[in-house]
């Protein structure tokens, strides 16, 4: 479901898909023979051999997208004030110069103020800006309205303006029960085959959260049970392609009796529909202001915006991270795309995501697709050759499924929803999907800020291998499978750091122990156990686990405690050597530990009190040997019961390790 950069490019793939021929990119001339893992690429024209390719490297040279600058002509702009500005008094400083100037506000919600000047009269965007400051008039910035730009926008004060609540019209869903059948096309929800992991004890539906889907066409909109349908820039909504719909599918699901359940089904999702390509690169960023404003938890954006990037979405992302979900950050998900033509100079296809697109920004989630096995999504021409189907580049984060998925949405009225049929979901989909997924996280710990929800998410990944499977022979161009080995933080251009495992990050996102069981390997122990009832509320837990994610010192401490309790489960003897009180004086410690710590966020004040309560409960059992031994015993009867079937139950244990301790840096929130 990957958009294309032209009817004409998108055209050609799908005759090369239908025939079996080689897309543009191999029309230029056969592609030499890859080296071996390395070995040195072959000799160059003239015989001398070149350098010994890098195991990171790959052919990282993207299609241009961006148009050329339109300064000096027809004025078409966005003046983006610092303070709200009425559009006459903006007008009245222009005219001097240029007298037939229009001027309509665009998007006034503090702290943007985006105003559109247009005029046929030609100008530069400098002398604009000096004539509004001339006016007295406060601008941060006057960028155009039509081209991209790499400049950034000055930063805006963030604290005189009120973080994005929920908009009282937007109505969450209650959970509800649905048939979810285990057909083929549903393999993305499982845990086995490549799939997401989605548990639904233990995951939920999403229910108390809202999704909010940025797109440009939406035929059987219909079919979603929208709460609402919202027009950006356009006067009546495109209905020509159903691209938009599947996005809302695979995140959320239908409303029709019986019909498709997406990964969240719970969730509240709305559309908000833009322009399509071409026509101008604001409403893109006004989209994405409004649906964080109106109070979205999670917005996706699989619409083609490849050369759209601006100063005005810069403000969109930073409104997002700063101002979104109460101020908590509102994650931002964006597709690799699929550029799949020839950059200048190559004789091989693009596959490249360029460093200055939207989805390389690094507040926003990039997430590419992967396959049935779990690795980056490849596909087969009808020649039986491989090929992938997503850009590479380094601000790939995630993978999430994008091979064939069930259709959620019928073909035509009035056809068997029954019946299912497959379509491939590219990385379109599998940013949808990776919504879904962020948005069952939120409805396990809605309190989690946007860094502690990277974090989360991140170390709750399963790796993917970097080189290309053996099943992937014989592959169409080899050196479109490259890189072939991961950096030392465990990323790679084609996967990102790995493969999201929903049902391992909502088990971690609600409690400390279950988030250190997982993160030593130890999902079994996790699922088996059910919380220490009496101990800590679920408020605590919540916060506890902000903490860990945000201290690595009571992380460790956590962790320590988890792989203590994994070696002397079943075995009381290994328990009675390390003498009496020792578990008792960790737990005392590490619950102290949580109280002073610096880095943690700061409790709540119920949390706070109730923390503190608990230490001085830990430290009074101490001192007490009746008290002491029964707080020894429960740990034993709870960890026997924790790791009694946990035996072969977990799979990829050393290679999640090798992820949890990788160099990707926990965050501190803000």
């Amino acid at each position: 479901m990957s958009r294309g950069r032209g009817a004409a490019t998108r055209a050609a793939l799908q005759r090369a898909a239908a025939g079996g021929e080689a897309p543009p990119a191999a029309a230029k001339g056969e592609a030499p023979p890859a080296a071996a893992k390395g070995e040195a690429p072959p000799a160059a024209a003239g015989g001398a051999p070149r350098p010994r390719r890098k195991p990171w490297d790959f052919g990282y040279a993207p299609v241009p997208t961006a148009a050329g600058d339109d300064d000096g002509g027809p004025l078409d702009l966005v003046v983006a004030a610092a303070d709200p500005v009425a559009p006459g008094a903006v007008a009245a400083a222009l005219a001097a110069r240029w007298p037939d100037t229009a001027v309509e506000p665009v998007l006034y919600r503090a702290p943007i103020f985006w105003l559109r000047v247009r005029s046929p009269a030609p100008g530069r965007r400098a002398e604009v800006a000096a004539a509004l400051a001339a006016a007295a008039i406060p601008v941060r910035y006057v960028a155009s309205a039509l081209r991209p730009s790499a400049a950034v926008a000055p930063r805006f004060d963030a604290a005189a303006a009120a973080a994005a609540r929920p908009d009282s019209a937007w109505t969450t869903r209650s959970p509800s029960e649905g048939d979810e059948p285990e057909t083929p096309g549903r393999w993305f929800l499982r845990a086995e085959g490549g799939g997401i992991g989605v548990d639904r004890r233990r995951s939920g539906s999403g229910a108390g959260t809202r999704l909010a889907v940025i797109d440009d066409d939406a035929w059987a909109a219909d079919d979603l049970g929208l709460d609402r349908e919202v027009l950006v820039m356009l006067e009546h909504p495109p209905r020509s392609q159903a691209h938009g719909a599947f996005m809302v599918a695979w995140a959320v699901g239908g409303r029709r009796p019986g019909g498709f359940r997406g990964v969240a089904p719970d969730a509240s999702p709305r559309l908000y529909l833009i322009p399509k390509p071409g026509s101008c690169v604001l409403a893109l960023p006004v989209a994405l202001v409004r649906a964080v404003s109106d109070g979205a938890d999670v917005v996706v954006c699989a619409a083609y915006v490849e050369g759209s990037t601006t100063p005005m979405l810069d403000d969109a992302i930073e409104f997002a991270v700063r101002l979104g979900r109460r101020g908590r950050g509102c994650p931002v998900v964006f597709p690799t795309g699929r550029e799949a033509s020839s950059p200048p100079e190559s004789l091989h296809a693009s596959f490249s995501l360029g460093f200055g697109e939207p989805a390389s920004d690094p507040r926003v989630f990039c997430v590419g697709p992967s396959g049935h096995d779990g690795g980056w999504f490849l596909w087969r021409d009808r020649r039986g050759r491989s090929r992938p189907f997503a850009n590479r580049g380094p601000a790939v984060r995630w993978l999430a499924p994008g091979d064939d998925l069930a259709r959620p949405i019928p073909p035509a009225p009035g056809a068997d929803p029954a019946v299912e049929r497959l379509c491939h979901a590219e990385s379109s989909g599998a940013s949808a999907l990776a919504a879904g997924a962020l948005l069952l996280v939120l409805s396990r710990n809605p309190a989690l800020r946007l860094p502690e929800l990277d974090a989360l998410v991140t170390r709750t990944l399963t790796p993917v291998p970097p080189a290309a499977p053996a099943w992937a022979a014989p592959v169409a161009d080899p050196w479109d499978l490259l890189p072939d080995a991961r950096d030392r933080d465990g990323h790679n251009a084609k996967h990102g750091y790995g493969r999201i495992d929903a049902g391992r990050a909502c088990l971690a996102a609600g409690d400390p122990i279950a988030l250190a069981l997982v993160l030593i390997g130890e999902d079994g122990a996790a699922r088996a156990f059910r919380g220490a009832r009496g101990l800590y509320s679920r408020r605590l837990a919540r916060w506890a686990v902000r903490a860990l994610l945000a201290d690595p010192s009571l992380c460790h401490g956590a962790c320590a405690l988890a792989r203590h309790a994994r070696l002397v489960a079943g075995d009381a003897r290994r328990r009675r050597a390390h003498g009496p009180g020792t578990v008792l004086r960790q737990l005392s410690v590490l619950a102290r530990g949580f109280a002073a710590s610096r880095l943690a966020p700061p409790p709540p004040p119920r949390v706070r009190d109730e923390l503190t309560a608990l230490v001085d409960r830990l430290v009074r059992a101490a001192t007490d040997p009746a008290a002491r031994d029964a707080v020894e015993s429960h740990f034993g009867d709870l960890v026997d019961t924790m790791f009694a079937n946990t035996v072969d139950t977990d799979v990829n244990t050393d290679a999640q390790t090798d992820v949890n301790t990788g160099a990707h840096a926990d965050p501190t929130p803000t």
